[in-house]
């Protein structure tokens, strides 16, 4: 029996975002991930488990980060309002904007403190 701890339809959801804002079809994106469109679809759905590799795999091949799409697994305490405020901001960028938002964020955790007290 499949982990529950990971959150395999918000998994599938996210992949399916990044495929529709690729432009790929279901089709399209099997044949690159050259795994089966029926095993692909069932993955976007939640309905099937993919391995870590495959789950690598589709996340290389669709210029997706694992955390972002492992997100809701990860939750280390954040609200659904916040993840969900996250989650959009975060979804219609490229991948060269998400590093860029994630190092711009990286540095701001790292002077929040400083920030607060408008020592910047």
């Amino acid at each position: 029996m499949a982990d529950k701890t990971v959150n395999y339809k918000a998994l599938g959801k996210r992949i399916q975002q990044r495929r529709l804002q690729l432009g790929l079809s279901q089709n399209d994106a099997s044949e690159k991930l050259d795994i089966s469109a029926s095993f692909f679809s069932r993955v976007e759905r939640g309905e099937k488990v993919p391995s870590l590799e495959t789950i690598v795999k589709i996340a290389n091949n669709l210029g997706l980060s694992l955390d972002f799409a492992l997100q809701d697994s990860i939750k280390q305490g954040l609200s659904d309002k916040l993840q969900t405020e996250l989650f959009q901001i975060f979804t219609d960028k490229s991948p060269e904007q998400t590093e860029r938002l994630v190092e711009w964020l990286k540095m701001l955790s790292e002077n929040i403190d400083r920030l607060s007290l408008g020592e910047c």
